[in-house]
């Protein structure tokens, strides 16, 4: 069983809520409390709040941009959302601050909790303390747990532990064991502008050449058709993929392609569009040497593309996660959802309020969803691993077998 909340509310408030949850929920196991506005500046205090209301309860308080449920999103105000479940064991965990060695000491961490067990890690690290390629050593510390998650608003998050206990530090999270691997998948609001290419040539973070041109050539080619300049509501993004790809290194006719030109057919199309990616800021550029600034992920031999926010196809990534979500849990009864998603999307992007909780709503209508709007996420990549996503939704349901 499990259930949910949303309220635009105070520490009052927000105790009613905790306590209503806690009374219909019998023998919780775990939670998570997501709190924007000044509520995610006073997280100590709420964690308080959630130790006293849910006494003996392992659970994790989470500071957001926004909140959300499925009754809808908060967005520029200080309220709250969360889920309070039961079922499996939940063990919060936490990197120390000023750890001299944080990659070892999260890994251990996360070791602890869940080893080589079938388990699931929501991970809620704080903005700037989490580098992408921490995630990449982590996974290796419990190849068997689902992992995923999202950056806070601010400050850290908070665990609770059955024994009341408060902990925190710069990655902070909940492992969950005993209990059915969430289904997770994740989308991008981005819209590519052009065919994969394959970095030849980087130095300290500098790509100089993809696909034998010149990096700052092929973003100049991908953004021609947005006009001069792109608006700010047309944020230009890299996109790295792995390698190896099923595509060639740059799609025939894709904009932005080797060729140029306009887009190529359907099958072209929908090979660009199926290739799994993650996007990264276009942090400065190199005039003399014709490079981009992308960062130490931009390696030689992955993959690079560029893409623009996309409201429409925001929407219809998330209802195509949603969808094949629910197909996947045909057979198994869904409990509850967590949903993370960036703080770049919500109104911003789409110009109305609840546009991603009306989504959810409509695809599984009164299932309890919690979630939050974050600084960037936690993906779902191959087996046993995950990324560091920017403008991407993370959706993950929960079940039990039917």
């Amino acid at each position: 069983m499990a259930r949910s909340f949303s309220a635009t509310c105070g520490p009052d408030g927000l105790l009613q809520h905790l306590a209503d949850l806690r009374s219909a929920v019998p023998s919780p196991s775990g939670g998570v409390v997501f709190v924007s506005g000044q509520l995610a500046q006073r997280a100590s205090g709420v964690a308080e709040l959630v130790r006293s209301a849910w006494r003996g309860v392992p659970a994790c308080v989470v500071p957001a941009a926004g909140v959300l449920s499925e009754r809808g999103e908060i967005e520029g105000d200080t309220g709250a959302s969360g889920v309070l479940w039961s079922g499996g064991q939940v063990t919060p965990f936490a990197l120390p601050e000023r750890a001299e060695e944080p990659s070892r000491l999260l890994r251990e961490a996360l070791a602890r909790a869940v080893g080589q067990r079938s388990a699931t890690a929501i991970l809620f690290a704080r903005p700037g303390a989490f580098a992408p390629e921490r995630l990449e050593a982590l996974t290796l510390s419990a190849p068997n747990a689902c992992l995923f998650g999202a950056g806070t608003a601010s400050g850290s998050a908070i665990g609770v532990t059955s024994q009341g206990e408060l902990i925190e530090g710069p990655a902070t999270g909940l492992a969950i064991t005993g209990f059915a691997p969430p289904l997770v998948d994740a989308s991008p609001a981005a819209r590519l502008l052009s065919g994969f290419h394959r970095i030849d040539e980087a130095s300290g973070g500098v790509v100089l050449r993809a696909g034998g041109r010149p990096a700052l050539d092929l973003l100049s080619a991908a953004t021609a058709t947005l006009g001069e300049p792109p608006s700010a509501q047309q944020l230009i993004l890299a996109a790295l993929a792995d390698p190896p790809l099923d595509l060639p290194a740059a799609l025939p006719g894709a904009p932005g392609a080797d060729r140029g030109g306009p887009r190529g057919d359907a099958a072209e199309a929908e090979a660009l569009d199926s290739v799994r990616y993650v996007l990264r800021p276009v942090r400065g550029i190199d005039p003399s040497r014709r490079g981009l600034l992308l960062g130490d992920e931009a390696r030689p031999g992955a993959r690079l593309a560029f893409a623009v926010r996309d409201a429409a196809i925001g929407r219809a990534g998330l209802e195509g996660i949603a969808r094949q979500v629910s197909r996947s849990a045909l057979g198994s009864a869904p409990r509850f959802a967590l949903y993370l998603t960036c703080a770049g999307r919500g109104q911003g992007l789409y110009g109305t309020p609840d546009v991603e909780a009306r989504i959810l709503r409509q695809r599984f209508a009164d299932l309890p969803i919690a979630g939050m709007h974050s600084s960037f996420e936690i993906a779902p990549w191959a087996r046993g691993q995950a990324r560091l996503a920017l403008y991407t939704g993370v959706l993950a349901l929960f079940r039990a077998p039917s």
